[in-house]
């Protein structure tokens, strides 16, 4: 019993490192008043791949549709999922 106790207590640090590590990858969620405001920033109209680039972390996954342009579903959909940043 001792022993599996030191077990799951050395084993703690690398599960909270791999949580932190998700969590950084995927970013910081914007509120719905801080993901039209980046919108509004980033032009307010479909945004080609140039005018994502400060604002969206990975294109490829934020155009869902694949049409080569972020349109504002896309966009609000991004904000939600930590993919886009103000």
């Amino acid at each position: 019993m001792r022993m599996l106790v030191i077990l799951l207590l050395a084993t703690l640090p690398f599960t909270v490192s791999a949580q932190e590590q998700t969590e950084s990858k995927s970013g910081s969620v914007l509120s719905e008043a801080d993901c039209a405001a980046a919108w509004k920033k980033a032009g307010g109209a479909d945004l080609d791949a140039d005018k994502a680039r400060p604002f969206i972390k990975s294109f490829e996954q934020v155009d869902v549709d694949h049409n080569g342009a972020v349109n504002w579903e896309e966009f609000k959909a991004g904000c939600k999922s930590g993919l886009v940043s103000g």
